[in-house]
This record gives C-alpha cells, structure tokens and sequence, in this order.
C-alpha cells in the first residue's frame, strides 16, 4: 500500500487485538452508527454495480478470525515496523530493531524462517516505504543526517533481487517531495516532483536496467492494467495508459475531471478522492457510470477558547479521505487517522484499524499491525492475510 496522501506509503502510512466491534464503530466519517446486520453471503463477484454511500457495518468474526489466526513470528525485545508483504502473502518486509544493534531490513516468512536483506548503515539512515512484487523489493530510504535545511531531505530509491540475493542498489532518487512508486512484474513507475504543478514520471525495467521517460508535467502513476502503465493527468483530468514498448495503451477511461487528487487502479476497479478529500468514488469498465463510495460530512466546529484577534480554524484536517488502493472487490482508504475496507459486492464498509495503525498492500495480501499506540513497541506482531480469501462483509439492511 501507498502511503497516505501518496507521500505517505501514504506518509508512507491500531487494529485493537480482536477488532472490537466498538472500537470499529467509533470515529468513521460523519459520526455514523454502525448498522446492526448480520452476515450475509452475498456472491463473491460483483455482478452489478452497488449503490451510491455505502453503510459502515461491523466487522465479521471470520475477518476478526482471519487477523488473530496470521500473525507473523518475531523474536522476544525486538521492535518492528513492516512496510511490505509478499503478494502471495507468504512473507513480508519490514525493519526490526534490538537495543544497541544496528537496524535490519529482514524478509520474514510465516513458517519463522527470516533472511536479512540489508543492514543500515547508521541510526539516521532507515527505509521509509516500500514495495514487493515476487521477484523484486524496491523501497524508498531516507538519510536524516542530510536532511533540510542542511541538506536537501531527499529520499532514495532502492531495488533488491529475491532471485540473486545480491546487495541492494539505488536505482533512483525520490526527491524530497517524491509520491510513491508503483511497481509491478519487474517494472517500476516513479514520479519525481520537478516544482511546483510539474512532476517527471519514468518508467523503469529492472531486469533490463533501463529507463523511459513517460510523460512531464501534473502526472503521476496509477496503477497497472496488464503490461499497460496507466498515469493521471490533473491538467486535463485523464487517465492514460502507456504499453512497454512505449506505444500508447487503450483508452483508461473514465474521464476523472482535474477535481481528482489520489487515484488508484488494479486494472480494473479504478477509485479516486475528489479535489477538497471528502468524496470517494468508484468505476469499472462494465458500469455505466461511477458510483460514490464515501462522502463525508466534517462534524460541526468546536467553539475553542481564542485570544482577542485570532480565527477559528476552518477545516478538520482529519476528516479527509487519502490513499486509497484497489484490491479486486474491495477499495481500502486511510480516514480519520485509520484505514477502511469498501466492499463492492456488498456496498458497505467497515473500519480496519485502530488510530496510526499501519495497514500495507501489495496485490491481495495484506500486512498490517494490530495493535494501537498503547501497546509497547516490543509487543507488535503484525498479521498477513489474503484479501481475496476473506467472505464478503455484512451486506446493508
């Protein structure tokens, strides 16, 4: 998963230990109830497009199950922070930290077995975001000793392959305002921030070694849809798809309008956040139009306590949609300092985690920690689990 705001990985990006049904309930968009349904079995493919502003439900016992069932192994005193899983969801990357040791960058498998992939150099230097497509870990690392204003704060980008087990390599500066990369079979898509409004988006071929310009200018990349790289255009507000020999792909529709500002595709489902982040939409192929997912409404203002002279604030900078990803049915967003599960089969959604949790993707696995800030650093076990496996959430009353 990106992060939030697509500087983030989301940015880069607590699900309490047993999902709690009222702690899933609380703070969601709008203050909404939760709806008291039971689990429906709806089909497990989405036949017809659902209706307009889902209805939060609560979270299934089989997905509360599914969490508690697949937490990954760690050693006792170590602190952890994933970052990438596996798409087969057999293993997951993530930074492991012990008092007075250097920090790892470790490839954890579920059965226990672990293969370090790099050491970091020093305390400042740490990946920040990254992301794994089977063969190939790219992953963004920072160096804080070289950070703004004595340096210009920039991130790097490095690739690792799983087949040769080789040192990792820099293929790219991120720059310091980069948003995430999108990476696929081998290729990977970068967006680099020239300036204000411009940015460069580059696709590389790591087996190759080689680099092509795609386009300049307010783009950025969305996703793939086969060997197609599709990218968004804000000036004109269309999606585009280029193939690997750089010839133009088939037209990506729909049109988005230059409204959109986070936009994300699995090749097929395509979802986006509207200019002021409190519209969610959804479209695919089949559907005669787009569908909202999510609209949310700020809570009324609080009347603070003010100095003579000085304004209230005017936006709740927590009532925002960002960072959503496509995952067959389902469309997971970050919102109100957690992150959503939509499910286009059933057209409802359920809150996935606690605040500041982390919740990473890569196809349909899942990596996220379940537990909120209360819990110790040394008591973090993340779970891995298949999107794809789980039933389908409560269908709307």
């Amino acid at each position: 998963m990106r992060p939030s705001s697509r500087a983030r990985v989301r940015s880069a990006a607590v699900l309490a230990p047993i999902l709690a049904a009222a702690l899933l309930a609380a703070c969601t968009p709008g203050d909404p109830t939760a709806a008291p349904v039971t689990e429906g079995t709806p089909s497990t493919q989405v036949t017809a497009p659902p209706r307009a502003d889902f209805c939060l439900v609560t979270v299934p016992q089989s997905w509360q199950d599914a969490v508690r069932e697949s937490r990954l192994p760690k050693e006792p005193g170590e602190r952890w922070s994933g970052f990438a899983p596996a798409p087969d969801g057999r293993s997951a990357f993530a930074t492991v930290q012990r008092d007075g040791l250097p920090m790892l960058l470790v490839k954890q498998e579920k059965n226990g077995d672990r293969r370090v992939v790099a050491t970091m150099p020093d305390l400042f230097t740490f990946p920040l975001w990254g992301d794994f497509d089977g063969r190939w870990l790219v992953y963004a690392r920072t160096d804080l000793s070289r950070a703004a204003p004595h340096g210009e704060g920039s991130a790097e980008l490095f690739v690792w392959d799983a087949e040769t087990g080789a040192e990792p390599r820099q293929v790219a500066n991120a720059g310091q305002r980069a948003v995430p990369f999108l990476l696929q079979d081998g290729r990977l898509a970068v967006t680099r921030i020239l300036g204000k409004d411009r940015a460069e988006l580059t696709l590389h071929d790591l087996a190759a070694g080689s680099v092509r310009t795609v386009a300049t200018g307010q783009v950025s990349a969305v996703g793939f849809r086969g060997a197609d790289l599709i990218w968004f255009d804000r000036a004109t507000g269309r999606l585009n798809a280029i193939g690997p020999d750089g010839t133009a792909g088939a037209s990506a529709q729909p049109a988005l309008g230059p409204g959109a500002v986070d936009v994300t595709t699995d090749g097929r489902t395509t979802a986006w956040v509207s200019r002021d982040e409190r519209d969610l939409t959804v479209w695919r192929p089949d559907w005669t139009a787009p569908v909202r997912i999510l609209r949310v409404t700020s809570p009324p203002p609080a009347t603070p306590s003010l100095p003579p002279g000085a304004r209230p604030p005017t936006d709740d900078p927590f009532h925002r949609i960002a960072g959503p990803t496509a995952v067959g049915d389902l469309v997971l967003f970050d919102y109100h300092q957690g992150w959503y599960v939509a499910d286009l089969r059933t057209g409802s959604y359920v809150r996935l985690t606690a605040d500041h949790a982390d919740a990473m993707v890569s196809g349909p696995a899942l990596l996220m920690d379940p537990e909120d800030n209360s819990v110790p650093a040394e008591r973090h076990a993340y779970s891995l689990l298949r999107l794809d496996r789980l039933p389908p959430l409560p269908a709307c009353p």
